[in-house]
C-alpha cells in the first residue's frame, strides 16, 4: 500500500510538473506571433484490479494539445484575403488618382481652360503676334501635360509590375516553406505525437498566403495540408508548384504597339492563366490589366481627338506675312502622327512649324481678311462643344462629352473607384480584426488566465508532496511497530 501511495504521488508530481512547464511555455510565448496556446491533457492511469475492486495507479499526461479551431482559421483567412485585395487596390488606385491631382491650378482642366482662353484672346486681337505666342505656349504646355500624365502612368505600371514579381516570388518561397513543414510535421507525428510548434509555424505561413494570394487550405489525415490557389493545387504534401508572371501578347498583334500589355499568372507549366485570383495578387493584376489601361486609353482618345479637332479647324484658316494678300493656307497646329503611329497622350506635341514660329498660327478664316477672327473663334468654341471626345469601353459602352467634360468624367470615375476601394478596405480590415479576435479567444494566450492555471497546478503539486510525506510517516509507523 505504501509503495502504491509513493507511486501515485510520484506520478502526480511528474504530471503536474509537465503541466506547469506547459503553462510557463504559454506565458513565455504570449507575444510570439502565430503561437497557439497549449494545454496538458491529464488522464488517470490504468487501475490495478484487486479481489475487492480496482485501485488507481495515479495520473499522467496523455498529450499536449494545441488550442486551435479550424473554422475560425478559415473565417480569418477569408477576411484576410478580402483585406489584402481591397487594401492593395486602394493603394494602387490612390497612386493613379494622384497623377491628376484634380482639382488643381496645375491640372488638365485648368490647362484646357487656359488653352481655350488663349484662342479667345487671339480672336479679340487677330493680328497680335504676342497673342499667338501665348497660344503657342498654352498648346505646348497642354501637350507636355499629356506627356507627363502618360509617363507617370507608365512609372506606376512599372513599379506595380515589379511589385507583382516580388509578390509572386514571395508566394513561391512561402509555398515551399509550407511543403517543407508538411514533411517535418508528418515525420514528427508519425509516432502519435503532435508537432505543435511546427504547426504554428505552418499556420503563420498559411495566414500570409491567404492575404497575398487568397489561398484555401485543406487539412489531410496524415497531418499535412493541401493549399489551393484559384482552382489549382499550389501545395500538396511535399510538393509546391511555382507561380510565374508572363506578358499576354495579343494574337493577332495590334497594328500599333500596346502601351499596356496584359499580364497573366501561370501555375507551373500550365499554358492557361491562373483563375480566379484573389488577395493582393488579384488587385495588382486587375490594376495592371484594367484600371491603368482604362485611364491611359481615355487620355489617348482625348489627345487624339483633340489633335483632330484643333487641326481640322486650324487648317481651314490662313496666315499672313506683312500686308501680303491673299494669305497662306495654315498647316496643322499639333503634330498629326501617322496611321502606324497615331497620336496618343505620350506623343501629343505641337507641329514643328508652330513650335518654331508662332506667326504660323492662324486666326483668320478669310484668305483676304487678315483681321478676320473666325478660326480663332471656332477653336475657342471647342471649349464647350459636346461630342468632341468619344471613347468605346472594352465592354462596348460609349463615353462621350466635351474635352473638359470628358476629362472630368474620367477623373470623377477614378475618384469613385478609389473611394470605393478605400471603403472596402476599411470594412475588410474590420472583419479581419473581428475574425482575429474570435480566433485569439481560442488560441491566444491570456496571461491572467495562465497565472490562475499556474496557481491551480501549483496547489496540486503541493498536495502531491504532502501525500509523499504522509506515506513516509505511515511507512515509519509500520516499521516501528515491527
Amino acid at each position: 500500500m505504501n509503495t502504491g501511495l509513493f507511486s501515485i504521488a510520484r506520478s502526480a508530481l511528474l504530471t503536474h510538473q509537465t503541466a506547469l512547464q506547459t503553462v510557463a511555455q504559454n506565458v513565455a510565448n504570449a507575444e510570439t506571433p502565430g503561437y497557439s496556446r497549449q494545454e496538458a491533457v491529464l488522464t488517470a492511469n490504468t487501475p490495478v484490479r484487486m479481489t475487492y475492486g480496482s485501485v488507481g495507479t495515479g495520473v499522467s499526461v496523455s498529450t499536449i494539445i494545441r488550442k486551435r479551431d479550424i473554422l475560425l482559421d478559415e473565417s480569418f483567412r477569408s477576411a484576410n484575403t478580402m483585406a489584402g485585395d481591397a487594401s492593395m487596390r486602394r493603394d494602387l488606385l490612390s497612386q493613379v488618382e494622384a497623377v491628376f491631382g484634380e482639382p488643381s491650378d496645375e491640372g488638365m482642366a485648368n490647362a484646357l481652360d487656359q488653352f481655350w482662353n488663349a484662342w479667345s484672346d487671339l480672336s479679340a486681337q487677330p493680328g497680335s503676334l504676342a497673342a499667338r505666342a501665348v497660344v503657342q505656349q498654352r498648346g505646348r504646355q497642354l501637350g507636355q501635360l499629356f506627356n507627363d500624365y502618360d509617363t507617370q502612368l507608365s512609372t506606376i505600371r512599372s513599379s506595380t509590375l515589379e511589385r507583382l514579381d516580388n509578390t509572386v516570388s514571395r508566394i513561391n518561397a512561402v509555398a515551399s516553406q509550407v511543403a517543407e513543414l508538411n514533411v517535418r510535421i508528418v515525420g514528427a507525428e508519425a509516432g502519435g505525437n503532435t508537432a505543435n510548434d511546427l504547426r504554428d509555424q505552418r499556420d503563420l505561413k498559411l495566414d500570409e498566403l491567404s492575404k497575398i494570394a487568397g489561398t484555401r487550405v485543406v487539412p489531410q489525415p496524415n497531418g499535412s495540408v493541401s493549399v489551393l490557389i484559384g482552382n489549382s493545387m499550389l501545395v500538396e504534401g511535399d510538393t509546391a508548384v511555382p507561380l510565374s508572371v508572363q506578358m499576354e501578347t495579343p494574337n493577332p498583334l495590334p497594328t500599333t504597339p500596346l502601351a499596356d500589355v496584359p499580364v497573366r499568372i501561370r501555375l507551373g507549366t500550365s499554358p492557361d492563366r491562373l483563375a480566379p485570383l484573389a488577395g493582393e495578387l488579384s488587385a495588382m493584376v486587375q490594376v495592371l490589366n484594367t484600371e491603368i489601361p482604362g485611364v491611359r486609353n481615355r487620355l489617348d482618345a482625348m489627345a487624339n481627338q483633340l489633335v483632330t479637332a484643333v487641326n481640322t479647324a486650324h487648317t481651314s484658316g490662313y496666315t499672313f506675312t506683312g500686308s501680303a494678300i491673299p494669305g497662306t493656307a495654315a498647316g496643322n497646329f499639333f503634330d498629326p502622327g501617322t496611321l502606324a503611329a497615331p497620336v496618343t497622350a505620350a506623343s501629343l506635341k505641337l507641329h514643328s512649324a508652330i513650335l518654331g514660329d508662332p506667326s504660323k498660327i492662324a486666326a483668320s478664316g478669310n484668305a483676304s481678311g487678315p483681321t478676320d477672327n473666325s478660326v480663332a473663334q471656332l477653336l475657342s468654341g471647342l471649349r464647350n462643344k459636346e461630342g468632341t471626345v468619344t471613347w468605346t469601353t472594352p465592354t462596348g459602352g460609349t463615353e462621350t462629352g466635351s474635352f473638359v467634360g470628358f476629362f472630368r468624367g474620367a477623373v470623377t470615375r477614378l475618384g469613385i473607384q478609389t473611394a470605393s476601394a478605400a471603403d472596402d478596405a476599411a470594412v475588410a480590415d474590420n472583419l479581419t480584426d473581428q475574425a482575429n479576435l474570435r480566433r485569439q479567444s481560442v488560441s491566444g494566450v491570456n496571461t491572467d488566465e495562465e497565472l490562475v492555471n499556474m496557481l491551480r497546478v501549483q496547489q496540486s503539486y503541493q498536495a502531491a508532496t504532502k501525500m509523499i510525506k504522509v506515506a513516509e510517516e505511515m511507512l515509519d509507523t509500520l516499521i516501528n511497530l515491527v
